[in-house]
Protein backbone atom coordinates (compact mmCIF):
# COMPACT_ATOMS: atom_id res chain seq x y z
CA UNK A 1 0.00 0.00 0.00
CA UNK A 2 2.84 2.38 0.88
CA UNK A 3 4.50 1.65 -2.46
CA UNK A 4 1.25 2.37 -4.32
CA UNK A 5 0.78 5.61 -2.36
CA UNK A 6 4.33 6.72 -3.23
CA UNK A 7 3.68 5.97 -6.90
CA UNK A 8 0.43 7.97 -6.85
CA UNK A 9 2.18 10.89 -5.11
CA UNK A 10 5.03 10.85 -7.67
CA UNK A 11 2.55 10.81 -10.56
CA UNK A 12 0.64 13.73 -9.07
CA UNK A 13 3.87 15.69 -8.55
CA UNK A 14 4.93 15.06 -12.15
CA UNK A 15 1.48 16.17 -13.42
CA UNK A 16 1.61 19.42 -11.45
CA UNK A 17 5.16 20.12 -12.63
CA UNK A 18 4.02 19.67 -16.22
CA UNK A 19 1.21 22.21 -15.76
CA UNK A 20 3.60 24.76 -14.21
CA UNK A 21 6.15 24.21 -16.97
CA UNK A 22 3.47 24.63 -19.63
CA UNK A 23 2.20 27.81 -17.99
CA UNK A 24 5.64 29.43 -17.80
CA UNK A 25 6.08 30.09 -21.52
CA UNK A 26 2.66 31.82 -21.60
CA UNK A 27 3.62 34.01 -18.69
CA UNK A 28 6.99 34.84 -20.22
CA UNK A 29 5.40 35.64 -23.59
CA UNK A 30 2.86 38.00 -21.99
CA UNK A 31 5.54 39.83 -20.05
CA UNK A 32 7.67 40.09 -23.16
CA UNK A 33 4.75 41.50 -25.15
CA UNK A 34 4.01 44.09 -22.45
CA UNK A 35 7.64 45.06 -21.96
CA UNK A 36 8.24 45.51 -25.67
CA UNK A 37 5.14 47.65 -26.32
CA UNK A 38 6.11 50.44 -28.70
CA UNK A 39 6.15 53.85 -26.99
CA UNK A 40 7.49 56.71 -29.10
CA UNK A 41 8.18 60.35 -28.29
CA UNK A 42 9.74 63.36 -29.98
CA UNK A 43 10.94 63.08 -33.57
CA UNK A 44 10.23 59.34 -33.57
CA UNK A 45 6.50 60.12 -33.42
CA UNK A 46 6.69 62.26 -36.56
CA UNK A 47 8.70 59.59 -38.35
CA UNK A 48 6.29 56.79 -37.43
CA UNK A 49 3.22 58.85 -38.40
CA UNK A 50 4.82 59.74 -41.74
CA UNK A 51 5.51 56.07 -42.46
CA UNK A 52 1.94 55.01 -41.59
CA UNK A 53 0.04 58.13 -42.66
CA UNK A 54 -2.29 56.64 -45.24
CA UNK A 55 -3.27 53.63 -43.12
CA UNK A 56 -3.88 55.87 -40.07
CA UNK A 57 -6.14 58.17 -42.07
CA UNK A 58 -8.05 55.25 -43.58
CA UNK A 59 -8.46 53.61 -40.17
CA UNK A 60 -10.01 56.80 -38.81
CA UNK A 61 -12.25 57.28 -41.86
CA UNK A 62 -13.72 53.80 -41.46
CA UNK A 63 -15.21 54.92 -38.11
CA UNK A 64 -15.87 58.61 -38.58
CA UNK A 65 -18.60 59.04 -41.19
CA UNK A 66 -18.29 62.58 -42.53
CA UNK A 67 -16.88 64.07 -39.31
CA UNK A 68 -13.27 65.10 -38.72
CA UNK A 69 -12.61 65.33 -34.98
CA UNK A 70 -8.89 65.87 -34.18
CA UNK A 71 -9.36 64.52 -30.65
CA UNK A 72 -10.61 61.22 -32.08
CA UNK A 73 -7.88 61.20 -34.72
CA UNK A 74 -5.27 61.08 -31.94
CA UNK A 75 -6.83 57.85 -30.71
CA UNK A 76 -5.13 56.23 -33.72
CA UNK A 77 -1.80 56.83 -31.93
CA UNK A 78 -2.54 54.71 -28.87
CA UNK A 79 -0.36 51.94 -30.28
CA UNK A 80 2.71 54.17 -29.92
CA UNK A 81 1.98 55.49 -26.44
CA UNK A 82 -0.73 58.16 -26.64
CA UNK A 83 -3.05 57.87 -23.63
CA UNK A 84 -4.90 61.18 -23.48
CA UNK A 85 -2.81 62.54 -20.61
CA UNK A 86 0.30 63.04 -22.75
CA UNK A 87 -1.37 64.96 -25.56
CA UNK A 88 1.51 67.44 -25.92
CA UNK A 89 3.78 64.62 -27.13
CA UNK A 90 1.44 63.71 -29.98
CA UNK A 91 -0.73 66.68 -30.93
CA UNK A 92 1.56 68.17 -33.58
CA UNK A 93 2.34 64.86 -35.28
CA UNK A 94 -1.35 63.95 -35.33
CA UNK A 95 -2.07 67.07 -37.38
CA UNK A 96 -0.47 65.30 -40.32
CA UNK A 97 -3.30 62.79 -40.08
CA UNK A 98 -5.89 65.59 -39.70
CA UNK A 99 -4.71 67.16 -42.95
CA UNK A 100 -4.88 63.94 -44.92
CA UNK A 101 -8.29 63.02 -43.47
CA UNK A 102 -9.56 66.46 -44.45
CA UNK A 103 -8.34 66.00 -48.03
CA UNK A 104 -9.97 62.59 -48.25
CA UNK A 105 -13.26 63.92 -46.83
CA UNK A 106 -13.19 66.84 -49.26
CA UNK A 107 -12.62 64.41 -52.15
CA UNK A 108 -15.47 62.19 -50.94
CA UNK A 109 -17.92 65.09 -50.50
CA UNK A 110 -16.97 66.48 -53.90
CA UNK A 111 -17.52 63.12 -55.58
CA UNK A 112 -20.98 63.01 -53.97
CA UNK A 113 -21.79 66.49 -55.24
CA UNK A 114 -22.10 67.98 -51.75
CA UNK A 115 -19.57 70.80 -51.49
CA UNK A 116 -20.61 72.07 -48.06
CA UNK A 117 -18.68 72.07 -44.78
CA UNK A 118 -19.66 72.91 -41.22
CA UNK A 119 -16.91 74.00 -38.82
CA UNK A 120 -17.67 73.46 -35.13
CA UNK A 121 -16.06 76.18 -33.02
CA UNK A 122 -16.02 77.18 -29.36
CA UNK A 123 -14.07 77.00 -26.12
CA UNK A 124 -12.81 73.71 -24.72
CA UNK A 125 -15.59 71.46 -23.37
CA UNK A 126 -18.28 73.97 -24.31
CA UNK A 127 -20.39 71.05 -25.50
CA UNK A 128 -19.70 71.05 -29.25
CA UNK A 129 -19.51 67.29 -29.76
CA UNK A 130 -22.40 66.69 -27.35
CA UNK A 131 -24.57 69.13 -29.27
CA UNK A 132 -23.52 67.45 -32.50
CA UNK A 133 -24.74 64.10 -31.13
CA UNK A 134 -27.85 65.14 -29.19
CA UNK A 135 -29.33 68.35 -30.57
CA UNK A 136 -31.98 67.20 -33.13
CA UNK A 137 -32.00 70.44 -35.14
CA UNK A 138 -28.21 70.53 -35.24
CA UNK A 139 -28.00 66.87 -36.24
CA UNK A 140 -30.37 67.50 -39.12
CA UNK A 141 -28.30 70.48 -40.20
CA UNK A 142 -24.93 68.76 -40.17
CA UNK A 143 -26.27 65.52 -41.65
CA UNK A 144 -27.02 67.52 -44.77
CA UNK A 145 -23.39 68.67 -45.02
CA UNK A 146 -20.67 67.18 -47.14
CA UNK A 147 -18.39 67.13 -44.11
CA UNK A 148 -18.11 68.45 -40.56
CA UNK A 149 -14.90 69.66 -38.91
CA UNK A 150 -15.40 69.25 -35.16
CA UNK A 151 -12.54 71.26 -33.68
CA UNK A 152 -12.32 73.98 -31.03
CA UNK A 153 -10.20 76.19 -33.30
CA UNK A 154 -8.62 78.04 -30.41
CA UNK A 155 -6.10 79.32 -32.95
CA UNK A 156 -7.54 81.61 -35.62
CA UNK A 157 -4.64 81.03 -38.06
CA UNK A 158 -5.29 77.29 -37.83
CA UNK A 159 -8.95 77.80 -38.65
CA UNK A 160 -8.26 80.23 -41.48
CA UNK A 161 -5.74 77.85 -43.03
CA UNK A 162 -8.36 75.08 -43.12
CA UNK A 163 -11.00 77.51 -44.35
CA UNK A 164 -8.85 78.63 -47.29
CA UNK A 165 -8.17 75.01 -48.15
CA UNK A 166 -11.87 74.15 -48.53
CA UNK A 167 -12.83 77.44 -50.15
CA UNK A 168 -10.11 76.95 -52.76
CA UNK A 169 -11.93 73.73 -53.64
CA UNK A 170 -15.22 75.62 -54.03
CA UNK A 171 -16.87 74.57 -50.77
CA UNK A 172 -19.54 76.65 -49.04
CA UNK A 173 -18.55 77.05 -45.38
CA UNK A 174 -20.71 77.49 -42.30
CA UNK A 175 -19.71 77.77 -38.64
CA UNK A 176 -21.59 76.40 -35.66
CA UNK A 177 -20.25 78.40 -32.72
CA UNK A 178 -21.03 76.91 -29.29
CA UNK A 179 -20.71 79.00 -26.14
CA UNK A 180 -20.59 77.91 -22.50
CA UNK A 181 -19.79 79.74 -19.30
CA UNK A 182 -16.28 79.15 -17.89
CA UNK A 183 -17.36 77.26 -14.74
CA UNK A 184 -19.53 74.79 -16.67
CA UNK A 185 -16.94 74.34 -19.40
CA UNK A 186 -14.21 73.67 -16.84
CA UNK A 187 -16.43 71.20 -14.99
CA UNK A 188 -17.23 69.47 -18.28
CA UNK A 189 -13.52 69.26 -18.99
CA UNK A 190 -12.74 67.55 -15.68
CA UNK A 191 -15.65 65.11 -16.07
CA UNK A 192 -14.33 64.28 -19.54
CA UNK A 193 -10.88 63.72 -18.04
CA UNK A 194 -12.35 61.25 -15.55
CA UNK A 195 -14.42 59.54 -18.24
CA UNK A 196 -11.98 59.33 -21.16
CA UNK A 197 -8.55 60.50 -19.93
CA UNK A 198 -8.52 63.49 -22.32
CA UNK A 199 -6.60 66.16 -20.46
CA UNK A 200 -6.14 69.91 -20.45
CA UNK A 201 -4.52 71.61 -17.50
CA UNK A 202 -6.18 74.30 -15.43
CA UNK A 203 -3.53 76.79 -16.57
CA UNK A 204 -4.09 76.08 -20.26
CA UNK A 205 -7.87 76.35 -19.86
CA UNK A 206 -7.47 79.77 -18.22
CA UNK A 207 -5.16 80.80 -21.07
CA UNK A 208 -7.38 79.51 -23.90
CA UNK A 209 -10.84 80.62 -22.80
CA UNK A 210 -10.23 84.38 -23.30
CA UNK A 211 -8.95 83.76 -26.85
CA UNK A 212 -12.58 83.60 -27.96
CA UNK A 213 -13.25 87.18 -26.86
CA UNK A 214 -14.72 89.14 -29.80
CA UNK A 215 -14.41 86.05 -32.03
CA UNK A 216 -17.95 86.42 -33.38
CA UNK A 217 -17.33 90.06 -34.36
CA UNK A 218 -14.08 89.08 -36.06
CA UNK A 219 -15.74 86.33 -38.09
CA UNK A 220 -18.51 88.69 -39.15
CA UNK A 221 -16.03 91.30 -40.31
CA UNK A 222 -13.36 89.13 -41.93
CA UNK A 223 -15.52 86.30 -43.31
CA UNK A 224 -18.93 87.75 -44.15
CA UNK A 225 -19.47 84.99 -46.73
CA UNK A 226 -19.64 82.34 -43.97
CA UNK A 227 -23.04 81.39 -42.56
CA UNK A 228 -22.82 81.62 -38.76
CA UNK A 229 -25.01 79.63 -36.33
CA UNK A 230 -24.56 80.67 -32.68
CA UNK A 231 -25.62 78.24 -29.94
CA UNK A 232 -25.76 79.25 -26.27
CA UNK A 233 -24.99 76.16 -24.17
CA UNK A 234 -24.46 78.02 -20.89
CA UNK A 235 -24.94 75.66 -17.93
CA UNK A 236 -25.27 72.80 -20.45
CA UNK A 237 -28.77 73.91 -21.42
CA UNK A 238 -28.61 72.03 -24.73
CA UNK A 239 -27.45 74.62 -27.22
CA UNK A 240 -30.15 77.23 -27.85
CA UNK A 241 -29.72 79.17 -31.05
CA UNK A 242 -29.35 82.93 -30.52
CA UNK A 243 -28.89 85.90 -32.83
CA UNK A 244 -25.43 87.02 -33.89
CA UNK A 245 -26.06 90.29 -32.04
CA UNK A 246 -26.71 88.39 -28.81
CA UNK A 247 -23.67 86.17 -29.37
CA UNK A 248 -21.51 89.27 -29.66
CA UNK A 249 -22.29 90.00 -25.99
CA UNK A 250 -20.74 86.74 -24.77
CA UNK A 251 -17.94 87.58 -22.35
CA UNK A 252 -14.81 85.43 -22.34
CA UNK A 253 -12.94 87.39 -19.70
CA UNK A 254 -11.29 85.35 -16.93
CA UNK A 255 -11.04 87.58 -13.87
CA UNK A 256 -8.95 86.87 -10.79
CA UNK A 257 -12.17 85.98 -9.00
CA UNK A 258 -13.04 83.51 -11.75
CA UNK A 259 -9.56 81.95 -11.54
CA UNK A 260 -10.20 81.29 -7.86
CA UNK A 261 -13.64 79.82 -8.64
CA UNK A 262 -12.09 77.44 -11.15
CA UNK A 263 -9.38 76.48 -8.67
CA UNK A 264 -12.08 75.70 -6.10
CA UNK A 265 -13.88 73.49 -8.64
CA UNK A 266 -10.61 71.70 -9.37
CA UNK A 267 -9.81 71.16 -5.69
CA UNK A 268 -13.29 69.79 -5.04
CA UNK A 269 -12.77 67.15 -7.73
CA UNK A 270 -9.31 66.30 -6.39
CA UNK A 271 -10.67 65.93 -2.84
CA UNK A 272 -13.47 63.68 -4.11
CA UNK A 273 -10.99 60.96 -5.07
CA UNK A 274 -12.51 60.56 -8.54
CA UNK A 275 -9.25 61.42 -10.29
CA UNK A 276 -6.26 59.11 -10.56
CA UNK A 277 -2.86 60.51 -9.50
CA UNK A 278 -1.88 60.79 -13.18
CA UNK A 279 -5.08 62.69 -13.96
CA UNK A 280 -4.44 65.06 -11.04
CA UNK A 281 -0.95 65.78 -12.37
CA UNK A 282 -2.33 66.44 -15.88
CA UNK A 283 -5.02 68.75 -14.51
CA UNK A 284 -2.76 70.73 -12.20
CA UNK A 285 0.20 70.76 -14.59
CA UNK A 286 2.54 69.39 -11.93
Amino acid sequence: MKAIARMLFSSLLLFCSTIVWAADPISITSEKTDSTKQVLTGDAVYQWVSEHLDSLANSYLMKSGNILDPDNVREELKSIGYNGLNVTNYIMASRQIDSLVLIKLIDRAESEGNKTIFFMMGSTAAGKSTALRNNPKLKELVNSAGLVYDGAFISLPSFEGRLKMVQDRGFKASIIFVHNDPETGFTNMINRLIRSNRAMSYHFYVYCYPLFQRRIAYLQKEHPDITLYCLDNSHNQGGTRVSIEEAMTWDYTITEEMKQTLQDIMQKFINSGQLTPAQVRALTGR
